[in-house]
């Protein structure tokens, strides 16, 4: 992700101004690991201070060859795509939405779900473009809930983060009551997808990269997130204590995994051949890798390998989980890898365990039926697979 940066002026001080050209989940937490970094809503921009050290700091973090330096600042405001800036034309309450957007910061919440909430919220404003949300009452944004739901044909998920978007203006924003919305989905129930060891170790033996098959090891080996990775620094490994230390994961929670004995080699391979500077796993250009790259990587992979289509990155954290559950861990112990603050998400993987299904037995097997009685087509016969 390229930057523009630019100077600017704050409380009388010069600083440097930073634009990110497009959208990366990861640019707030980047930012702050610059000594003197700031938001500012009103000025619409992140900032740090007017110094080498700080310019320093920020191509280090970025690569340098992202960094594009201006005299001025871009006319155009930051972080708004073709199709926001449409939206906003056409809004007539657009102080709303940098209302819901500050406190969304005050909160610290995630860039990604700022941007989804503010996202769900313009529609909303779309919906009732010549009233002002506060005097909508409870059966509107019910109406607005439903037509989308049937127009847009919006998933669970999608779904839920609307009527989340809307809660949190009403409720964090106006400070209006908390209220049920019954156009709520129903939770779903659905199994994750896993490989079997075998499928794990074919995978891995087809990437012969060896950046490429230490992340995706890394991933498989300590139960990470595909963010979580991409966010590690080489100073979370921790040789002697043989473990990683995971800054700021899923609802800002910071937890360590496990670094296996096969992984800290490989590691050590690695970090001889690529030398990074600040993040474990850099891109060509310097600055932090890519979660776009690492899917890249996984796709290659999976083809290569010929195991699941269907799966993701994600799919090596859940057979982590399932893997260690089938070797006997404890289900706790477990929960604390994953970082999982409910012990109900974590259990998910008991109904998944190759072994666990290898215990059920069907009541008719205790029985005592003569399996050859009745009619018979010898032609028509099971066959195991």
């Amino acid at each position: 992700m390229k930057l523009q940066v630019f100077p600017i002026q704050y409380k009388g001080a010069t600083r440097i101004g930073i634009n990110p050209l497009g959208f990366d989940r990861a640019f707030p937490s980047m930012m702050k690991q610059i000594k003197g970094n700031l938001w500012t809503p009103d000025l619409g921009c992140w900032h740090i201070p007017y110094c080498k050290e700080a310019y320093a700091e920020l191509k280090r973090l970025f690569g340098e060859q992202q960094i594009i330096s201006l005299k001025e600042r871009p006319i155009e405001k930051s972080g708004r795509t073709k199709r926001e800036a449409i939206a906003y034309k056409m809004l007539k309450y657009e102080g709303e939405i940098i209302r819901l957007e500050e406190r969304l910061r005050i909160q610290r919440y995630s860039w990604s779900t700022i941007k989804t909430y503010k996202s769900f919220f313009i529609q909303f404003l779309t919906f009732y473009s010549d009233r002002h949300p506060e005097v909508l009452e409870k059966k509107e944004i019910m109406k607005f809930l439903l037509e989308m739901t049937k127009s847009k044909k919006w998933s669970n998920s999608a779904q839920n983060q609307a009527v989340n978007a809307i809660k949190f203006y009403y409720e964090k924003v106006l400070g209006q009551q908390r209220t049920f919305y019954e156009l709520r989905p129903r939770k779903e129930r659905k199994l994750p997808g896993v490989f079997s060891e075998e499928e794990v170790s074919r995978l891995f033996s087809n990437i012969s990269n060896l950046k490429h098959k230490a992340i995706l090891m890394l991933i498989y080996s300590a139960g990470l997130r595909i963010g979580e990775s991409i966010q590690l620094r080489r100073e979370d490994i921790n040789v002697d204590r043989r473990s990683i230390f995971i800054v700021g994961g899923k609802g800002k929670k910071d937890r360590y995994s496990i670094l296996s004995d096969k992984m800290f080699s490989l590691l050590e391979c690695y970090l001889k051949a690529y030398a990074p500077q600040y993040w474990l796993f850099e891109g060509q250009e310097g600055g932090q890798y890519s979660s776009s790259s690492i899917q890249k990587v996984f796709r290659r992979a999976v083809k290569k390998a010929m195991v699941n289509p269907y799966s993701t990155v994600h799919t090596l954290r859940h057979s982590f989980a399932t893997h260690l559950l089938e070797r006997g861990m404890d289900l706790r112990y477990i929960q604390e890898l994953l970082g999982h603050s409910s012990s109900e998400t974590t259990e998910i993987y008991t109904h998944v365990t190759r072994k666990a299904r290898q215990k059920f037995v069907s009541p008719l097997d205790f029985l005592d039926i003569d399996e050859d009685s009745g009619d018979t087509d010898p032609g028509s016969g099971l066959k195991s697979t």
